[in-house]
């Protein structure tokens, strides 16, 4: 893979296409759906772990964090880059499961659009 989402975001001036964020979205959301079918959550999605070819296709990497979706909690207290936690994960909820995946999707979809987080908190809290 040539770079990462992150890359391709920092590096553009102009958004990428209608097309191209469509095409990297469903990639995207394929491999979540490939891990959550298979019984895993990954954990910590963010442009950083969407690797992309020059023909845009989008594989997911670094699963460190990854969890089987049976799993009982307590997890983790670190889960995922800040920018892309779900509410249930900076409220320190003990219980959480797969649609933190879908929720930090969401944060990277806008991030493509947009050219920069769509919520860049500096602490939990903020």
């Amino acid at each position: 893979m040539e770079n990462n989402l992150y890359e391709i975001i920092s590096k553009n001036v102009s958004a990428p296409t209608e097309a191209e964020i469509r095409l990297m979205t469903m990639d995207s959301l394929h491999g979540i759906a490939a891990c959550h079918k298979n019984g895993y959550f990954h954990r910590d999605l963010k442009p950083e772990n969407l690797l992309i070819n020059n023909q845009k296709v989008v594989k997911l990497a670094d699963f460190g964090l990854a969890r089987e979706i049976r799993a009982r909690p307590p997890f983790t207290e670190y889960v995922s880059t800040r920018w892309y936690r779900a509410p249930e994960l900076l409220l320190c909820s003990p219980n959480y499961n797969s649609p933190i995946d879908i929720f930090a999707m969401g944060c990277i979809l806008a991030e493509m659009y947009l050219l920069r987080p769509l919520a860049p908190g500096n602490s939990e809290a903020d």
